[in-house]
Order: C-alpha cells, then structure tokens, then sequence
C-alpha cells in the first residue's frame, strides 16, 4: 500500500443518529452504532475499511459529527486508528465520546462481524467502485504521491421535456435526496446543490466536487451574498440560519422565534420581525435592528442599511440606525403631470422602481436612491411607457442575481432600465422569464426578446444557468429528486415572428 497521505480528505465520515457512515468518493460503509462498542472505535473501523478498501496504508479524512462540528484526521489503515490531521499542533480538547464525536487517538477496536453487523452498500459485500466513480491509484514506490480522482457524476436524460433552448441530455447528474431546494451559483461560478444537510458545489464542466459544506439541520433554502466585503453562502429552514465562509464551521445565526426570514430580500439576509422591525444579519453573524415605520414594508436590505416603501403613497425611507427617530422619506417624483401611482414595485441595489397609471397606459419608472440616511432622497433616472392599464401588485417575483423583476406579465429590467409586457405571466430564473401558453414555452430575455421556444407541454424551468451554458435543472414534484446539467441545443424559432417585437414598447 502507498504511505503518502493525500492533501486533501478522501474519506468522509458522518455520526448519525444510530449509524456511522464512511463515504469514499461516492460509495459508503455503514456501521450501525449498537453501544457495544464507543461512537470513536467504530468511526475509526469503518474509514479503516474504506482506507484499505482504496489500496492506501493512511487517508486523509473528514468527520462529521451531529452537532455540524467537522473534524480534519488521519486514518492508519494498518494501525487501525483515526487521529487528528496535525496532532503535533495545539487543538482543541474534543468531547467525550458520550456525545457522539470524535475524540482524539482512538484505535479501532477488533469485532466479530456478528457484532458490528455491518453493512455494505455495494454488490457481494464489498464495496463497489461504480460507474462514474474514478478509483485511487498507488503505485509500489512508498516517495511517490498516489494519484487520485474525485466521483464524477455520470450523465443522464431528463425524465420531463427539457427548456427552451436545451436538450434533455445531460452531460452530468447528481441526487438531491429528500429536498426540493433550488440549486445557485457560489461567487465563483460553481453550481451549489442541497443534499439534505450538505451543500455541495459542483464543477460546472464534469460536475465533480469543487466543495462541500455541513449545515445542522436539512437545508430548505440556499443564497449567496457578499457582506462588506466578504462572501457568504447562506443556508436557512424554518427558523435555522447558518453562513458559510471560507471555513468548514457555520455561522450560527440567532433567529427569533417569531421572525421570518428573507434570503432574496437584498444584499444581505433580513429577518422580519412582527414589532416593525427588521434585523439585518452580518458577515460574523451579528444583527443590526431597523426599525420599519407604520404603514410600510421593508423592500430591500442595502447593507447596513433598510429601504422600506409605504407602496401606496410612494414614500420611501433609507433607515440606517435602530433608532424611533425616522429620517425624513422621499416620495417617489411623478414621471408625468398626470400619471397616478398604481405602487412601488421594489428596489434593486439601490435602484427603486415605482408603476404608475398614466392615461390608458403604464409607467414603469426607475429612480436613484440616496446615500443619506438622515433624509431619504429620489431622483426620477429615466422610464418606460407600455401598453395596457395594469400592473399586479402581489406575487412579485425577484432575480436579484440579474436585477430583474416579473410583476404578472410585466417584465423588468432594473439594471438596464427597460420593461416590457409579455404575452402572459411567466416564471422569473436564471437570468429569463419563462412564458408557457398553448403547450408552448419561450425563454424571453431582458432585452424582451424571445431567445428560444419548444412546443412541449410542462418543460423544466433551470435553477441556474453555467458560463459554460448548462442549465443546472431540477424535476419538480419529487421527494427525492437529482439535479441535471443540461447541454443546449440548436435555437427553435418562435412560432409568431412578431412576438419579440410585440414586446419591445416606446421608452421615454
């Protein structure tokens, strides 16, 4: 076996609640956790199998424990022991063993196989490398770095009709058991998807492992954001929020109990609160407290700052300290003599968008917003005049990675500041407003125009869209669902070539 310890964890080895699971590189050893024997010799057993297993004498490993604590270590295969990765550095003292973690030094005791009933997910009882999976090579030279890849997701056809402009082939796949969160793009690039507790970013070429993150509890919605600075990926259920940074170890964020959290409610995660107050959650996990004034709603988190909107008289208010004292707000300048507010759509980065009436047609309008905090201020940018008489004032939905707004058919671009009206209502992803009508879907882009259609009936919607062009999409409506790398294919031409400039209108 070749001696060389890996630079980077290949084993990994989770506490469960009556089990101890050791994955290597997408295929696991089961040991179930009987009491015979402590959570410790049973961690070290089984990443001693899997060591083995892998044809290596010592294998990096990462432990994991209930609590979301993760442990770097060391596993000899012919010693039997699992230990921590540097132990010559200061560390420090880990728990009992009566908690289910991983204390230090600990050699792998000898059971019968009666008694540890093992369990092996594989074919024969051995553990099998399956397709997809690239074994770990070591060569006869004990100076020589063994060579080792990481599991690379196999491709796959997508069971539902693929979106506009994408085929249902798929250059890589990988489970997302028992969620349905959406998958997101990390500050890199790299899709990110959920596996119940784990975040898991993949390399959008093959899908392989970039990185991975424990969360304490199943993860039901993911973000990414950049605090002052400083990149955060954030993972929330219920009343649970966490924020990954550069390190394993989570954030813990201190969620009332009475609060709602709002992940695509601006630059930073916002906690709404039913006291008219909003807490504003930092980089280290600390919160700042706005207070919402009467009759408004918050409409987006600017940093420190709240910008919260009485949508129906158009006052706005920058709100930068917890303080009754309220600055002065602004309302929101008027586009034309005559046009009448129908509400204030949102803000995006600082950019308030407000609709307005004005004789039988709709104003979308785009303002400034100032830095002051002491007295809000709006300066009128620019606007854009469409045709018909409405605009939905509930069930807005937000693609704040694109700066986009999909209010019913009215479709808006705030970084660019142009609107349009689509044909019908539509879904807001991935950069796109996804129309389907008469068993067809277009894929309508900022720019109004209808980039590509397919005449199947209920196609996918993506999550995200790659650099590389995959549509990283999910099956909807299943528990245990796998998430699909789409590759594209050749544009089918909208059925009504008048449609793309139907939705192009006059801008002012």
């Amino acid at each position: 076996m070749a001696s060389t310890v890996h630079a980077w964890p290949i084993i990994t080895v989770t506490i469960g609640e009556n089990e101890i699971v050791a994955d290597a590189n997408g295929d696991a050893v089961t040991y179930p956790l009987t009491g015979d024997l402590p959570a410790s010799e049973v961690a070290a057993e089984a990443a001693t199998e899997v060591c083995r297993k892998l044809g290596l004498k010592a294998c990096r490993v990462q432990g994991h424990t209930r609590e979301g604590q993760v442990y770097e270590m060391v596993v000899d295969a012919e010693l039997g022991t699992l230990e921590d990765r540097q132990p010559a550095e200061p560390q420090k003292q880990l728990p009992d063993d009566s908690r289910r973690r991983f204390p230090r030094g600990q050699k792998a005791g000898r059971r019968s196989p009666a008694a540890r009933k093992a369990m092996v997910w594989g074919s024969a009882g051995f553990l099998v490398l399956a397709a997809g999976l690239s074994t770990v090579y070591s060569t006869q030279d004990r100076d020589t770095q063994p060579v080792a890849t990481v599991y690379t997701p196999p491709p796959a056809q997508l069971p539902v009709p693929a979106p506009a402009g994408w085929n249902t082939y798929a250059t890589w796949s990988t489970p997302m058991e028992g969620t349905t969160t959406r998958a997101i793009l990390d500050p890199a690039g790299n899709p990110v998807s959920v596996d119940g507790a784990k975040l898991i970013a993949h390399d959008p070429e093959s899908g392989t492992e970039k990185w991975s993150r424990q969360a304490p509890f199943t993860v039901r919605q993911v973000a990414a954001f950049t605090i002052a600075g400083e990149q955060r990926i954030a993972a929330a259920a219920g009343h649970d929020l966490v924020l990954f940074g550069d390190g394993a170890e989570p954030i813990r964020v201190e969620v009332p109990q009475n609060g709602t959290l709002v992940l695509d409610g601006g630059t930073v995660p916002r906690i709404d609160l039913p006291n008219r107050r909003s807490l504003l959650v930092a980089a280290d996990g600390s919160l700042s407290s706005r207070v919402v004034p009467a009759a408004a709603k918050p409409i987006e988190a600017l940093g420190s700052d709240l910008v919260a909107a009485d949508t129906q008289t158009g006052k706005v208010w920058r709100i930068g300290s917890d303080s009754a004292a309220l600055p002065e707000p602004a309302a929101v300048p008027k586009p034309a003599e005559n046009a009448e507010l129908i509400t204030v759509v949102g803000s995006v980065n600082g950019k308030v968008v407000a609709a307005w009436k004005q004789d039988k047609n709709v104003v979308i309008a785009f303002y400034t917003l100032g830095q002051s905090t002491s007295a809000t201020s709006l300066t009128l940018h620019s606007s854009v005049t469409l045709g018909g008489s409405d605009v939905p004032v509930s069930g807005l939905q937000v693609d704040r990675a694109n700066s986009l707004f999909l209010a019913g058919p009215v479709f808006i671009d705030v970084a660019n500041e142009q609107a349009y009206r689509l044909p019908s209502s539509g879904r807001l992803s991935a950069g796109y407003a996804w129309v389907s009508a008469e068993g067809k879907q277009q894929r309508i882009n900022p720019r109004g125009e209808v980039e590509d259609s397919t005449a199947a009936k209920q196609p996918a919607v993506p999550d995200v869209i790659t650099a590389n062009g995959l549509a990283i999409t999910r099956v909807e409506g299943s528990g245990a669902g796998t998430l699909y790398a789409l590759s594209r294919t050749s544009p089918i031409p909208s059925s009504s070539p008048t449609a793309t400039t139907s939705l192009k209108e006059s801008r002012k």
